[in-house]
């Protein structure tokens, strides 16, 4: 609410209480969720963000997966926003907890994760970082939900190319970079180079070297986004960023 306190925007709240290893009454199930939900709706009836926030929680029987589906088609939403526990956003797939499971079964929707430790200061959040290999070209509509972002909280994007070894852009690659440097006018922005490094650890540096509030990763389905999140066991398992990640999804081929 503190994030988008500068803009009208309409919540919906989910809850789902399915529950597959536990028989219980579904019913009461159905009421523990509504009842909780309630909760909720009055601890934020004492915040004052925005006056024209609008609110809507919806209880569902359905697995999350298929409930933020379904709702996110029906309602137009613009981005999910999931809590992750803890001091990290727990994205990377090796670890199957809850919120990797969501992220690889939604791969078509904007999604911001954001670390139950996590707090929002408008002062300090000035950065928000972009790796790409520049392997593809974008599309404007993919990077519709960064770009709001960075104008919504006046942040620069820092966009990071990480090169495992000392070498060049060759020509397609010098192409999308400069294909995004069209993208990204009417935000701040800015190009930096990694070499020598894993991608994971390349990121994790820049971030913690820059004090980066907020990391933005493509989900590209086959790529660089497979690449970081389905490495080996033993190489690079560690990456589990500690700000807040927006997942922009690729859209589908014209």
């Amino acid at each position: 609410m503190e994030f988008y306190k500068k803009t009208n925007a309409k919540f919906f709240i989910l809850h789902c209480y399915k529950d597959e290893l536990l028989k219980r009454d579904k019913k009461q199930e159905k009421s523990e969720s509504e009842i909780g939900l309630q909760r909720i709706m009055q601890g934020i009836s004492f915040r004052k963000e925005n006056l024209a926030h609008q609110f809507e929680t919806i209880s569902s029987k359905k697995k999350i997966q298929d409930a933020v589906r379904d709702i996110s088609d029906s309602f137009k939403i613009d981005i999910i926003i999931l809590g992750s526990p803890g001091d990290s956003a727990g994205i990377n797939y090796a670890y199957h907890n809850r919120v990797s499971e969501i992220l690889e079964s939604l791969d078509s929707f904007p999604i911001f994760v954001i670390p139950e430790s996590s707090m929002f200061d408008e002062k300090e959040f000035t950065e928000i970082v972009f790796p790409t290999p520049f392997n593809n070209s974008y599309k404007s509509q993919e990077l519709k939900t960064i770009i709001h972002v960075a104008k919504l909280t006046n942040a620069s994007i820092r966009v990071l190319e990480i090169q495992e070894s000392n070498g060049n852009l060759n020509k397609k690659q010098l192409d999308n970079k400069e294909n995004l440097n069209d993208l990204l006018q009417g935000v701040k922005f800015t190009f930096h180079k990694l070499t020598d490094t894993t991608i994971s650890t390349g990121i994790r540096i820049f971030i913690q070297s820059r004090s980066s509030n907020m990391l933005t990763l493509y989900r590209r389905k086959q790529g660089f986004f497979t690449r970081l999140f389905k490495q080996s066991m033993e190489k690079d398992i560690d990456f589990d960023p500690s700000v807040p990640v927006l997942l922009l999804p690729e859209l589908n081929k014209e």
